[in-house]
């Protein structure tokens, strides 16, 4: 990309995820015009309104060439915003939100439009850029035979969250073949709040070919989030909320910080301003990750909650 023009920047749904976008979009390096696509007015009220952020409530509405765009709508929704946006404008990057797509199907589809219009993309897992995790990554602490558990608490939700974790597995052991060996639901199916989806909590024990071993555990104490690597003897604790001081981790007796999505996209965007690239996962390799999953998920959900469907109803 060319670095003294100024680069458009596009966000499409301003949620609760889209409004943490937003807040790191303010805090970009480079000079920027923010544009966000919001069919629901009222969300935006109380977002941030500066000279340089305007809002539409069509894809239609906004410039015809853009840089960067971040979809944080529901997956539900997510192939048809897609398609339009690609239809309708030309677009340079795309950084989409998990859970990408309901249907495996749609992720081949996908990915074959962005080649043909010459789009790069990645998808928003964001814990392998987390410094704590990058430190783990640096001390060359997991092997090929590292057996890691993953346990979480009240704030984290299996059906929404596995494939944080997922592509957190993949990151630290350098490996996009997962084998979801088991899974189990330890709730009641419950509604999520976006409609039409479904949340529930579990267990799923996850493989790679290399040899390494995935668990991830629900625990009833509130204690946050914990990555154990059992080869290194070593506990990664973290922690995500609302108060500043809970964004902290530990490796061994280093203190990490936690940082939060408000201030990750700008990492994102700087980048891709930078280097045309950014650490995330290519849309390629997530949909290695999303596919297995969503298989699994739609065999639990038949086979636990008699709910048979095409499309899994998660986001």
């Amino acid at each position: 990309m060319v670095k003294s023009e100024v680069t458009n920047v596009c966000l499409i749904g301003c949620g609760s995820v889209g409004r943490r976008h937003l807040e790191a979009m303010l805090k970009v390096k480079h000079d920027i015009n923010i544009e966000v696509v919001e069919p629901n007015i009222g969300a935006t009220t109380d977002t941030p309104h500066t000279q340089n952020i305007k809002y539409f409530s069509k894809i239609e509405e906004v410039s015809d060439n853009i840089d960067i765009c971040v979809i944080a709508t529901t997956a539900d929704i997510r192939k048809k915003i897609v398609i339009e946006l690609v239809s309708k404008k030309n677009v340079k990057f795309i950084i989409l939100e998990k859970i990408v797509f309901q249907n495996e199907n749609d992720f081949d589809e996908i990915i074959k439009l962005f080649k043909q219009k010459n789009i790069k993309s990645w998808v928003n897992c964001h814990l392998r850029i987390e410094p704590i995790y990058e430190e783990v990554k640096k001390q060359s602490i997991i092997t090929e035979d590292t057996i890691i558990t993953y346990d979480y608490s009240n704030n984290f939700t299996l059906s929404t969250s596995a494939i944080h974790i997922l592509d957190l597995f993949s990151y630290l052991c350098d490996d996009y073949n997962l084998k979801i060996e088991n899974i189990v639901t330890d709730t009641e199916l419950k509604p999520s709040r976006h409609n039409g989806c479904l949340d529930f909590n579990g267990e799923m024990e996850v493989t790679n070919t290399n040899g390494g071993r995935l668990l991830v555990r629900r625990r009833d104490a509130d204690f946050g989030e914990h990555l154990t690597v059992h080869h290194q003897d070593l506990i990664i604790r973290s922690s995500e909320g609302d108060n500043p001081d809970d964004g902290v981790g530990f490796v061994q007796d280093k203190k990490i910080p936690y940082i939060h999505q408000s201030s990750l996209t700008n990492l994102y965007i700087n980048d891709i301003i930078k280097k045309s690239d950014c650490n995330l996962s290519t849309l390629e390799n997530s949909a290695k990750l999303h596919k297995v999953m969503l298989k699994s998920f739609r065999k639990l959900l038949k086979e636990n909650y008699k709910c048979e469907v095409v499309d899994c109803p998660v986001t």
